[in-house]
């Protein structure tokens, strides 16, 4: 079997039962976001929310309290009836129940819970963007391991023509042809290219540890890695980032704190009772133990508040121009950063098909120069050259083969879409 057929079996291996130990890099996604520490953090963040939206409910309940006062005083006043007077008792007790109920208060208890599942809202998102840069991670680690695999893949195809070469050359020494020297040529080119495997072999299980830490599991070395494809349509896919859903959140946060400032211009209404038992009540000249109440409505309207509006008002205006803006930043950078992927996609999809043509013409330049280093005619230093040339070609295929994979998912990460499997 030729070199050529050798590439060609490594690069499109013949089909066979499917690999059942293997894990996809979505999988690494899902379970770097549940297992990650700060993704408990969004269930935290919803129990939060849902506590503080039940606390700004009971505004809709009854204020109720329950009070008690005891004193003494030196003096009280006295009234003179007749020939005598009249006094209340210089020791005072009072025991009462006050309630205040809203009646009216233009919305305020609404909006603050709307407010709460905003900024409840905010904070998830914003902890789904820093899970985000998870993604990133894993990707480095992930498509460097696939990396190191194709390498390590180009080098064993070295070191088995190395072998070949070597025990060919090995007996033409035996036989005289040769010069010994031609023999420790190759057998040094052979150490190197064991040396570069024991090299790879490194690399590979480091990527496998810190790939284990990510997702918070084992994935032994013996875990194949799947290289991930994209949709023919990739390029017309609409961006999900995580950004813009907390552009979104933070937008609807001020939009309800805009609604909360505008309930200063109407008045608010409650009603309002306290039931107590004690001396004196309310009849400062009953001194006997009794009860007594008192019940009204009371209306609120603070001038302070009602003359701040405007300015509150404009403040979150201008806060949610600044915000617009941001957004039309990031969506630029966005848009700039697809647009170099899209010439990176581009520039390694056309150095594939020249690799392609490299490799076929490289590969029949080491089959005649392995007749030719049979037959004496060139020497072994030759030979190698020849033969790290063709490798060269096969690991730069082999390499832009991957990394047009990662630039492609690369795209799809700046979109904010999960790779298709």
């Amino acid at each position: 079997m030729n070199s050529l057929a050798v590439l060609l079996i490594a690069l499109f291996p013949v089909a066979g039962p499917a690999e059942t130990d293997s894990i996809s890099l979505n999988y690494c996604y899902q379970r770097a976001y549940e297992d990650y520490p700060t993704a408990r953090n969004i269930e935290l963040q919803e129990e939060i929310t849902r506590l503080n939206v039940a606390i700004a409910h009971t505004a809709y309940f009854p204020d109720v309290s329950i009070n008690g006062r005891m004193s003494y005083q030196s003096e009280v006043a006295e009234i003179a009836v007749g020939g005598g007077g009249a006094s209340v008792s210089k020791d005072q007790y009072e025991a009462s129940l006050d309630v205040t109920q809203t009646i009216f208060n233009g919305g305020v208890t609404g909006i603050r819970k709307d407010l709460q599942r905003a900024r409840g809202r905010q904070q998830v998102e914003a902890t789904k963007i820093e899970l985000h840069q998870i993604r990133s991670q894993i990707d480095q680690v992930y498509f460097g391991i696939l990396l190191s695999q194709q390498q390590a893949r180009t080098i064993r195809l070295l070191i088995q023509n190395l072998e070949k070469q070597l025990a060919m050359v090995r007996s033409q020494v035996d036989n005289g042809v040769l010069l010994p020297s031609q023999q420790y040529i190759l057998k040094a080119e052979l150490i190197k290219a064991r040396q570069d495997s024991v090299e790879n072999r490194s690399n590979i299980t480091a990527g496998y540890r810190v790939l284990s830490d990510l997702i918070g599991e084992e994935v032994p070395e013996e875990t194949g890695l799947v290289l991930p494809a994209v949709p023919a349509d990739y390029r017309s896919l609409q961006s999900q980032r995580a950004e813009y859903a907390l552009f979104s959140s933070r937008k609807e946060t001020l939009e309800q704190q805009l609604r909360l400032a505008k309930t200063a211009k109407v008045p608010a209404v409650s009603a309002f009772g306290t039931a107590a038992y004690g001396r004196p009540g309310y009849n400062f000249l009953n001194d006997d133990f009794h009860s007594y109440y008192i019940a009204g409505f009371r209306i609120r309207w603070n001038i302070r508040d009602v003359l701040n509006m405007g300015r509150e008002q404009q403040a979150l205006q201008i806060e949610q121009q600044k915000i617009e803006q941001e957004e039309q930043a990031f969506t630029r950078q966005v848009n700039a950063s697809l647009d170099r992927l899209e010439e990176r996609i581009f520039a390694i999809k056309e150095n594939m098909k020249r690799d392609r043509e490299i490799i076929n013409l490289r590969s029949r330049v080491v089959d005649e120069s392995g007749s030719q280093l049979k037959n004496g005619v060139i020497t072994a230093t030759e030979y190698v050259t020849e033969l790290n040339e063709a490798n060269r070609a096969r690991l730069s295929l082999f390499i832009n083969k991957v990394r047009l994979a990662q630039a492609q998912n690369d795209y799809l990460t700046t979109l904010g879409i999960p790779i298709q499997e």
